[in-house]
């Protein structure tokens, strides 16, 4: 679990990770964070992007929270649990966030809803659907 603390930009809050094995695999547990200064968190941003780009990581660091967003919602999460997560409300989290969510994320949560053991049935029918027609509407 990552604490983020006041005096941030988005205050105090816990940050839970999705996936949490990364931590081991990256070998993050114990890891110190730089000194990195910034009079403010868009001179901080452009530091961390720098470094970013001088280290060669193939990424813009706010991917990494697109990521985390996108992956809360394919987790299940709520969003009210996610925007928290995040530092922010959730019409913020909805405006920023959710525009990247693509035509995939959204088949992988369907197919996991439909996957749940304890979702609602339709009566009579069988337990697992034997296929599913995608429609398209046109005006």
């Amino acid at each position: 679990m990552l604490i983020v603390l006041d005096g941030t930009k988005t205050n105090f809050h816990r940050v839970y990770p999705l996936y949490p094995e990364w931590a081991k695999d990256w070998g993050l547990q114990g890891m110190q964070i730089p000194n990195c200064t910034g009079r403010n968190n868009s001179e901080l941003g452009n530091r961390i992007t720098h470094a970013f780009k001088r280290y060669g990581v193939p990424f813009h660091p706010y991917d990494l929270r697109h990521g985390w967003a996108i992956r809360s919602l394919e987790f299940g999460m709520p969003i009210e649990l996610a925007a928290q997560q995040m530092g922010h409300s959730i019409g913020v989290h909805t405006q920023t966030y959710h525009r990247w969510i693509s035509e995939e994320v959204h088949q992988r949560a369907y197919e996991a809803m439909m996957l749940r053991s304890d979702r609602p049935v339709a009566p009579g029918l069988p337990k697992t659907p034997r296929s599913i027609r995608v429609i398209i509407f046109r005006a």
